[in-house]
């Protein structure tokens, strides 16, 4: 790690092809604070970047460029990036998969899993597991990777805790926001369910319904970043509605932003406000080349 100052700077390089994906993960790794973070799109790209940054961890998609995630885990941990580089912590990113899938993951030298749509909390979480509690390095002629045997974890408890939501950390939500937004993240479940069954009026009006109430509660909690995404993603399924077929990228965008905002606490208003802006460049661009490709 580098250091800056009298602090420890901890390097992270983020691999992803997905431009929108790979904002959200590097604002939400920017909120730890003493943090440099670099990405890039491909394997290839990614070898080049162990050579000038030189990064602590890496963060990425197993989605890889149709689906080169894990090889490229292998290709690390087989040491072509360098063998000093071949312990580095890899936190790997996925959509909902299967158990094989997981244990694939970790045959193949995976220190930590994070499933997407991803909450902001649980992605930081992670990445201080990595940092904090490295894990022994095993080599053997089957395996290269941290040892698979986690340690009994201590979270740092500092005194009984004698309610369900006592805030613990600095720029924590009030309680009652915690219950609101646990809420949104619950509508967000249903849509992502819902999206794959429009695809009849029926389907679409249960969508249409699903999406009105998320907007109603965002509106009752006046966060209007929050407002923002979801009146966002109402009034386009609303106006698709029936007629045509939902682009699932701008679907998927929105609910994964609107998923982070949900996680984000109030506090991080900065953050927060870059993941709307970049949802809208996004959603633009989308539509752009949907309506040219038309």
């Amino acid at each position: 790690m580098a250091r800056g100052g009298d602090e420890t700077v901890l390097k992270i390089l983020v691999v992803d092809d997905q431009p929108f994906q790979r904002r959200l993960v590097t604002e939400t790794l920017r909120s730890l604070g003493r943090v440099t973070i670099e990405y890039v799109e491909n394997a290839e790209q990614c070898m080049l970047a162990f050579l000038y940054f030189e990064p602590d961890m890496v963060v990425l998609d197993w989605a890889l460029n149709g689906g080169q995630g894990l090889d490229l885990v292998k290709r690390l941990r087989a040491g072509e990036a360098g063998e000093q580089f071949k312990k580095a912590p890899i936190i790997m990113v996925a959509e909902r998969t299967s158990t094989g899938q997981l244990e694939r993951a970790r045959a193949a030298g995976v220190d930590e899993f994070v499933l997407r749509p991803f909450s902001t909390a649980t992605l930081l979480k992670r990445v201080k597991e990595v940092r904090d509690r490295r894990r022994d390095f095993v080599e053997s002629t089957k395996y290269a990777g941290p040892c698979r045997r986690r340690r009994k974890r201590d979270d740092g408890y500092d005194g009984p805790r004698r309610r369900l939501f006592d805030v613990a950390e600095k720029g924590a939500d009030a309680p009652d926001v915690q219950i609101r937004k646990g809420l949104a993240r619950m509508y967000v479940e249903r849509l992502h369910q819902l999206v794959k069954e429009a695809n009849s009026p029926a389907g679409v009006r249960d969508l249409c319904l699903t999406c009105g109430q998320l907007s109603t509660l965002a509106s009752d909690m006046k966060d209007k970043l929050l407002m923002s995404a979801t009146s966002s993603l109402f009034s386009y399924i609303k106006g698709v509605g029936a007629e045509a077929p939902m682009n699932l990228d701008v679907v998927k965008a929105h609910l994964d932003a609107i998923l982070q905002l949900a996680e984000l606490p109030n506090s991080q208003f900065e953050i927060r406000q870059t993941v709307t802006q970049q949802l809208g460049v996004m959603v633009t661009k989308k539509l752009r080349q949907a309506g040219q490709a038309a």
